[in-house]
């Protein structure tokens, strides 16, 4: 179950994309956040999706503009809702997502930046 991986055996930021190719709609929350992160207000207790996400690595999901239970978690993310709601902490990410119109489904992706601990991509060059 793709719930009860993480915490077992895939070390914490190790991952530097995470593909979430299926739809958990309402559950995403807890699929990000962990085990314990469900609908009566707990915030996980780290094992999640999330917590594998190296800085600067990204987590992939399918349907989140267009399912209306991932949707709802997605304008959360959007709006700065506390891990409590998303299972993200609000400071930790940077979203971009994108709609396929000419898709039935899975018509659309959401691309989620984990940008924690002072995270700066480097810089290689000074001059254009």
């Amino acid at each position: 179950d793709a719930f009860q991986i993480f915490g077992k055996g895939i070390e914490k930021e190790s991952v530097d994309i995470l593909w979430c190719d299926f739809g958990v709609g309402r559950r995403m929350k807890e699929f990000v956040g962990g085990s314990n992160s469900s609908d009566d207000g707990s915030d996980g207790d780290g094992d999640g999706a999330w917590s594998t996400v190296a800085p600067g690595g990204f987590l992939l999901c399918h349907s989140t503009l267009t399912n209306q239970g991932t949707r709802d978690w997605l304008e959360a993310i959007r709006r700065g809702e506390p891990k409590e709601v998303t299972g993200i902490p609000p400071e930790e990410v940077v979203e971009l997502s994108l709609l396929e119109p000419h898709k039935r489904y899975q018509n659309s992706i959401t691309i989620l930046q984990k940008r924690s601990h002072g995270y700066a991509e480097p810089i290689y060059s000074q001059y254009a």
